[in-house]
């Protein structure tokens, strides 16, 4: 076999793995810090919750909507100089967020270094684990998924409690620093796939958007975006107020992030029997059961524990099949042009969902509204996915591809089919549904 064949489901492939799964790690969980920060800035600049909420909004969007341009780039040059320069941008925006004077300006330093700085490097990450594995991809693209919920179950209370010591001007240099170290570990263990193509996708890009999958997948995900980013925005600061500790708000951070490793793995484990599809479908639909027990907590813990374990345990399942979903649907030529287009329409549902609520809270006197408003987002956005085809798009008499990809691609296609028994017939067939 050739090395484009070699490094599939090797040692060194779960190494990348690995490397991706610290690097997207440390740069959600600083992001989804945010709620520990929000009360705080919000005091600070005497802003309201709308527009203090907007800061964490614009980072999320340009967080995931730089992958639309980012996703080319892997595919033209790998994921290292991608983590490199993005790297240096995410701390650089949390360093200069610490100085910030006005609430706007947290909206350039924060949305800009910490959003796209991450989203330079974040869709290129998830799409180049896809291009090492064949037998295993699912499980790896869970275990690379697996950093983010790592990220939030310990940077979230870690930045609560530094915040509540150091001020959230110095909270923020603290993680630039943890955030330095963690790109530098992950950048060390990453590489770029000898599978992956070296350009011309783009027609292959075009034809993909054009298709149904494709604008299903693209409308579920933003609007399950909205949903989400809306919650993690504010689940804290309303945990506050309705009486909570600060601790255990916080706490219900992590809680979000220890069941998201667990749905991450879980879900991942079975998608070689169940279908990765059939599996994301079901966690989208699972999430507006989540946001119903945040909307009747009304204060009570436990049932905001019960809220926050569903909606990890859904979410990393999310997180986790996504990239399985898109090698199943579109195949792995652009591969990392086309996760950074669906990056791209979770941005705007990131951009919206956290204004919305945050406007909703403001106007509203009782919490009912905005958490009603997160629900129906979730809720819209899983009946969406399930009007999906559960058949993989055949590109086979219209797509022109290089030799040297397709060969590739075949090849591995048809290894896979051996550890299969025959399940997956076509080059894009990469997953049992």
């Amino acid at each position: 076999m050739n090395e484009a064949i070699d490094h599939f489901d090797t040692p060194r492939a779960w190494a990348v793995a690995i490397g991706a799964s610290i690097a997207n790690g440390v740069a959600f969980g600083v992001l989804y810090t945010f709620g520990a920060f929000v009360t705080s800035m919000a005091e600070e600049f005497n802003a309201s919750l709308g527009p203090t909420s907007i800061v964490f909004g614009l980072s999320m969007f340009l967080f995931f909507g730089t992958g639309a341009i980012s996703g080319r780039w892997a595919d033209l040059y790998g994921p290292r100089p991608l983590l490199v320069v993005g790297g240096a941008l995410f701390c650089g925006g949390l360093i200069a967020t610490s100085f910030v004077t006005a609430i706007w300006q947290g909206y350039i330093v924060y949305g800009i270094g910490c959003g796209a700085g991450g989203g330079i490097f974040c869709s290129p990450l998830f799409s180049t684990v896809a291009t090492f594995f064949v037998k295993y991809r699912a499980l790896a693209q869970g275990v690379a998924a697996t950093g983010s919920g790592i990220g939030t179950l310990l940077l979230v209370p870690f930045a609560k409690a530094i915040i509540e010591t150091e001020g959230w001007r110095s909270s923020y240099r603290i993680l630039a620093g943890v955030s330095a170290i963690g790109f530098i570990v992950g950048l060390l263990l990453v590489r770029r796939s000898p599978s992956q193509s070296p350009g011309g996708s783009g027609g292959h890009v075009r034809r993909v958007m054009r298709t149904r999958e494709f604008k299903t997948i693209s409308v579920a995900f933003g609007l399950m975006s909205m949903a989400l980013l809306g919650a993690f925005a504010f689940v804290i600061k309303f945990a506050e107020d309705d009486g909570i500790s600060p601790s255990r708000a916080a706490l219900l951070m992590s809680v979000v992030g220890a069941s998201s490793i667990l749905g991450r793995l879980l879900l991942t484990a079975v998608a070689g029997r169940l279908g990765s599809v059939r599996l994301l479908q079901i966690a989208l639909a699972a999430q507006p059961l989540a946001y119903f027990f945040w909307v009747i907590a009304n204060g009570r813990y436990h049932l905001l524990v019960i809220f926050a374990a569903l909606l990890g345990l859904t979410y990393g399942g999310f997180v986790a099949l996504s990239g399985d979903v898109v090698a199943f649907y579109f195949g792995l030529k652009g591969i990392g042009a086309v996760t950074g287009m669906l990056f791209l329409f979770s941005g705007f549902g990131s951009l919206v969902g956290p204004p919305i609520v945050g406007f909703l809270a403001d106007l509203s006197t009782i919490r009912f509204i905005p958490l009603s408003a997160v629900f129906v987002m979730a809720l819209l956005g899983a009946i969406i996915l399930f009007t999906i085809p559960t058949k993989p798009v055949e590109f086979a008499t219209t797509q022109p591809r290089s030799a040297d990809l397709g060969a590739v691609i075949t090849q591995a296609d048809e290894l896979e089919t051996r550890e299969a028994g025959g399940l997956r017939p076509t080059v894009f067939d990469l997953e049992p549904v």
